[in-house]
């Protein structure tokens, strides 16, 4: 009895502490890899460090020590959850909230900021998903949960790591591996909503270890809709959604590991239909399209114990935003401005040299190129070619490139962890961009602190240079402190603040790109979580506030991310006329955001079943709700709070048939309509999202 008890009280310990942070890519420990006869053997200190972070660190370390405020989503959260897509599964991040883009697409913002532009770094098993024209991520039903085995994200800047498009956020979304499988898992979903279908999807996963050889391949394919609810224009026109704005993803991913080589092949489709353009409605739907092959391959040569070396080689090629609708090819033809059919190549090559020069001391030394082709087909408008900066005659081809450095190093003492990097990245065609980092972490006791210094830089895509060829990097300095205190030895809180200011801001508007002077947000995250033998519940909330100090209402009102209005003044001779509507507020994205995430383990009636509510709160957001750029009128409003209920009964090999999963939930039980929100003004109205939503899942895995 006594031996039980203490392999249950480590099995929970073991578990909370892999819920509290991010894990090494391909090296960390994971519990489902260690055997719980081994438990014996280790301390207490020993199980809440044994998941080693480095998605925030060359070095892989423990979640006290790692710098940088992060999070781990773990495969059984996923599943529990009975989330749709991944929307939902990041939604219950502190500080992550989605707004609607252009052409009906869903981006991502964090902590009050539009991040969908080149500001968040989204990967897949550590290949960017970023497209190389506008640096974007659309993530409305696109890729496949039924293959995520973790997701490891840093909440705040991460540049000096990984480069120019993870200025704000970064997320690694890391697949199963074969030697999880080890034979083949199927699956599928379906969603309906009040009156249209939801979502239709199946998923085949195959992995096999043989020796030292690792293969894997999955294919995944769906539909669905956004909404079955009525679109409402700006301009007055209305459609209805279901059949209208719709998303159809392809998703491929092949893998061979074979000792320290390892490569992977990714292909992604993502085609979608959609009658909200930019800034108009459209009289039909036309079709926006996705599609990005990447190959990789990696190696470490192990130089000695303390020294190895890692060449990297890729190769992209990506057609985004994808317009070619035969209703706008003829340039006579009014919508002949969506027509968009670009193709960009890119070859990339790194190497890092990673040494334990002693004890104390760890240094990573890399560098890396990169070379962007870009080619316009004959049938982008002329106005859409790129332009030669001497003569300014159109091209059909463009060619950039990108020579970066950086350099981390850790040093561990008896007082604290001094984590310090640097990043050089000098591209062919805008300004050098030089970043510091600096991270200092302790530990005492149960108590753990981290201070984190940074500047970050955001380096404008293709496109960006196109439509503004004096375009400059933003610049994002950031400073964050978190403190954490493990209350139990199953129980967790944590609290952080920060301060993101972002100098020189690629910002869209007026048909282009510019730099913004600044933008500015400050705010608080707590987590609270706890996990024992019934289960486990996650709380946390997050606040943002938008800093515009120092600056005359002349250059705020320039910001398209204001919550602001404006109109003609009778009693000022006709000049426009501002007022702010929330000064503290940015567009699309609510300042008080709370989530409860909880699982409840029913096995004491029946074996394997677990229920799964969640809730989130979003307080009031802003909206453009009138916009007439001629008249010099818009609008701004607040929508009501939203509140989501979500519950979901997953039941783990279900009716004794081992493999067998099934699950069925309900989304949005309270029909609270979710919309998101457009967080810049370019005059789209709200894009409905879907309505209370069944949902019910099943999957399969067979072992041989």
């Amino acid at each position: 009895m006594k031996k039980t008890l203490l392999h249950t009280l480590r099995f929970c310990a073991l578990s909370a502490a892999l819920s509290f942070g991010a894990v090494n890519f391909a090296q960390a420990q994971d519990i489902s890899k260690v055997d719980i006869r081994s438990l014996d053997d280790l301390s207490f200190d020993t199980l809440l460090d044994i998941d080693l972070l480095q998605v925030a660190s060359k070095k892989p370390l423990s979640k006290k020590d790692v710098p940088g405020v992060v999070t781990l989503i773990k495969r059984e959260e996923i599943q529990n959850s009975g989330a749709r897509d991944i929307t939902d599964i990041l939604r219950m991040v502190p500080g992550i909230e989605f707004g609607g883009d252009v052409q009906g697409m869903v981006g991502i913002g964090n902590r009050g900021n539009w991040a969908n532009e080149g500001k968040a770094l989204i990967m897949i098993d550590g290949l960017q998903v970023n497209d190389f024209l506008f640096a974007t991520v659309p993530l409305a039903s696109r890729f496949p949960l039924d293959n995520i085995e973790r997701i490891e994200i840093i909440r705040g800047p991460g540049s000096s790591f990984y480069g120019g498009f993870a200025e704000l956020l970064v997320i690694n979304i890391i697949t199963r591996a074969p030697e999880d499988i080890n034979g083949i898992a199927l699956s599928g979903n379906f969603g309906q909503m009040q009156s249209a279908l939801g979502r239709l999807g199946g998923n085949v996963n195959f992995g096999k270890k043989f020796g030292s050889v690792s293969v894997g391949v999955s294919a995944f394919m769906g539909q669905a809709n956004m909404s079955d609810r009525e679109y409402v224009g700006l301009d007055g026109q209305t459609f209805a959604m279901a059949g209208n704005h719709q998303m159809m993803p392809l998703h491929i991913n092949a893998s061979l590991k074979a000792g320290n080589m390892q490569a992977r092949v990714l292909y992604d489709r993502y085609n979608t239909t959609m009658r909200n353009g930019i800034g108009a409605t459209l009289p039909q739907a036309f079709s926006t399209n996705f599609t990005s092959l990447i190959a990789d391959a990696r190696y470490d040569i192990k130089v000695s114990e303390q020294v190895t070396i890692s060449p990297r080689i890729n190769y992209t090629r990506q057609q985004p935003w994808n317009m070619v609708d035969s209703a706008a090819l003829n340039p006579a033809s009014p919508f002949n401005f969506l027509v968009l059919d670009k193709t960009v190549e890119r070859f990339f090559g790194s190497i890092a040299i990673s040494a334990d020069v002693s004890k104390n001391l760890f240094f990573t030394l890399g560098t890396e190129y990169y070379i962007d082709n870009g080619t316009a087909s004959e049938r982008d408008p002329v106005s859409s070619l790129w332009s030669d900066p001497l003569t300014g005659d159109g091209s059909r081809t463009i060619q950039y490139n990108n020579f970066g450095v950086f350099l981390q190093t850790l040093l561990t003492t008896d007082i604290v962890n001094v984590n310090a990097g640097l990043r050089l990245d000098r591209h062919s065609a805008v300004p050098l961009a030089l970043v510091p980092w600096l991270g200092i972490t302790k530990t005492i006791g149960n108590f753990n602190f981290k201070a984190l210094f940074g500047q970050n830089f955001r380096a404008p895509s293709i496109e960006n240079i196109r439509l503004y060829p004096q375009i400059k990097p933003e610049l994002t300095t950031a400073l964050e402190v978190e403190l954490g205190y493990q209350l139990a030895y199953n129980m967790f809180l944590s609290a952080n603040i920060y301060d993101i200011a972002i100098q020189d801001a690629i910002v869209f508007g007026g048909g282009g790109y510019r730099n913004f002077a600044r933008t500015n947000t400050r705010g608080i995250e707590v987590e609270y979580f706890i996990k024992d033998s019934w289960g486990g519940i996650n709380v946390n909330y997050s606040f943002y506030l938008a800093n515009n100090e120092g600056f005359p209402d002349s250059v705020r009102a320039l910001n398209p991310y204001r919550a602001w209005s404006f109109r003609p003044s009778a009693m000022n001779n006709g000049r426009r006329e501002v007022s702010f509507v929330n000064d503290n507020a940015f567009l699309g994205f609510a300042p008080h955001k709370a989530t409860v995430n909880a699982t409840f383990n029913l096995s004491r009636w029946v074996d394997g079943l677990t229920i799964n509510p969640s809730f989130v709160f979003l307080s009031g957001r802003y909206t453009v709700t009138e916009l007439q750029f001629l008249q010099g009128i818009q609008t701004v409003q607040e929508t009501p709070p939203v509140m989501l209920l979500n519950m979901f009964i997953n039941y783990k090999n279900a009716f004794q048939i081992a493999g067998l999963d099934i699950g069925v939930g309900v989304y949005d039980a309270l029909g609270s309509n979710y919309d998101f929100i457009q967080p810049f003004n370019i005059g789209n109205a709200v894009l409905p999202g879907p309505s209370r939503e069944i949902v019910a899942k099943a999957s399969y895995l067979l072992r041989f």
